[in-house]
């Protein structure tokens, strides 16, 4: 097991901390110039690929978060690893939430602007 301080594991640590506001930020630069396209297609899927990439990789950060909060605990690891892996996997929770509230005009409105 490598140590709380470990380059590789502060690496995942980060990248659990990270991916959840770069995959809401992602989606959210994403989706706009997309409403011309699906206009004129008259189809929304790209939306919905689009948010289901987001909402996985979200999913994916807080998968991470989490074994990485039981491998520190189990090593005895450090608080602030500790404390950072818990930060993780609440803003994990709060932009998965926000991705599927992303989604409701998606399911309620049409593609094209008025």
């Amino acid at each position: 097991m490598d140590a709380p301080d470990h380059p590789r594991r502060l690496l995942r640590q980060w990248i659990a901390l990270l991916l959840a506001p770069v995959a809401w930020s992602a989606a959210l630069g994403i989706l706009f110039p997309l409403t011309e396209d699906a206009c004129a297609r008259g189809s929304r899927t790209a939306f919905w690929v689009v948010l289901l990439i987001c909402v996985v990789a979200t999913l994916g950060g807080a998968s991470l978060a989490w074994r990485e909060r039981a491998a520190i605990a189990g090593n005895g690891g450090a608080d602030r690893a500790s404390f950072l892996m818990h930060v993780a996997l609440g803003m994990s929770a709060i932009f998965a939430l926000v991705l599927l509230v992303m989604a409701v005009p998606v399911l309620m409105l049409g593609a094209c602007r008025t």
